[in-house]
């Protein structure tokens, strides 16, 4: 054997060497797992309550599937704030520590700007910390740094708990009846339009019809006591799921076969498009140009 064999095989040997190096790391510990805060799965929660200083107490409420505020009034709730809160109990925290009561007021703790509970779970915000973005937190007696969006959830003011969809995708239109027009669905699907335009194609009215259903507003306010100008009836299909909150609904307006009816009120159409609904309290604002495109349907 040449020398050019022997160190082509003494190469061979020392790559195989590096690559086991590399692969078992002698000497290297794993990282330790971080348990997540709470022991509580997001599935299993079914109730969140907020308490902030000055501001009325929320109480959220999940329901059929469905997450609802009863306090400090009843309406459908925002799923993107509730899903942030759900997330903190499973929220990963590598920053913690124990601190005696005599010492919570240095980080904010013991007069916290939000206390959230999850089901039974207490969970306590206090300051900022000085360098970081990152809040201190109160939970079993640890404090953790907690990123900021979970702060900002727990802070936000009682209208940003409002579900912004003006109607929800899960519930199936029947029929949708304007101040100038009358949409139904026929046995088979389509949908018949009053007055009738032979100018309008199916997608066209699909897409009025999907318009409505994803229909999400800017903000959500109480009712500002503004007079009706125009009245929407929107029939929806009956309900299959026992349980989901059937309030606002005038007697006899749905049986077992004709389904649940919402009733809007059009308060206004500029600056900016409002609708009221009477069931929740609760005015939903659109900007000016979905007028047009939730109140009026017209060939292209």
């Amino acid at each position: 054997m040449n020398s050019r064999w022997w160190a082509n095989a003494g190469l061979a040997v020392l790559i195989a060497a590096l690559a086991l190096v590399m692969v078992f790391r002698p000497g290297k510990h794993p990282a330790p797992v971080i348990p997540p805060l709470t022991g509580l799965a997001a599935a299993r929660i079914v109730h969140i309550r907020l308490q902030r200083p000055g501001e009325p107490e929320i109480d959220l409420a999940k329901s059929a599937g469905h997450w609802i505020m009863t306090a400090p009034r009843r309406a459908r709730a925002n799923s993107f704030r509730v899903n942030e809160l759900l997330h903190l109990a499973t929220a990963r925290l590598a920053t913690h520590f124990t601190a005696p009561v005599s010492r919570l007021g240095k980080y904010g703790l013991d007069r916290p700007r939000a206390v959230v509970w999850l089901n039974n779970e207490k969970i306590s915000f206090g300051a900022q910390h000085p360098i970081d973005p990152d809040y201190y937190a109160l939970y079993q007696g640890q404090v953790y740094l907690v990123p900021d969006h979970y702060v900002n959830a727990a802070t936000a003011p009682v209208a940003g708990f409002f579900s912004t969809s003006l109607v929800g995708t899960h519930r199936r239109l029947m029929s949708l009846r304007l101040p100038h027009l009358h949409l139904a669905r026929r046995p088979d699907g389509s949908w018949q339009v009053t007055p009738p335009d032979s100018k309008l194609s199916t997608d066209q009215v699909n897409t009025f019809v999907d318009d409505w259903r994803y229909a999400e507003a800017l903000s959500v306010k109480p009712y500002s006591g503004r007079p009706v100008i125009g009245h929407i009836r929107i029939r929806f299909a009956p309900r299959t799921v026992s349980g989901l909150p059937a309030t606002g609904h005038p007697p006899g307006a749905h049986g077992p076969q004709r389904g649940p009816v919402l009733v809007l009120g059009i308060l206004e159409r500029k600056p900016e498009l409002v609708l009221y609904r009477s069931d929740e309290g609760l005015e939903y604002h659109f900007p000016a140009d979905m007028a047009s495109q939730l109140l009026e349907l017209k060939p292209r």
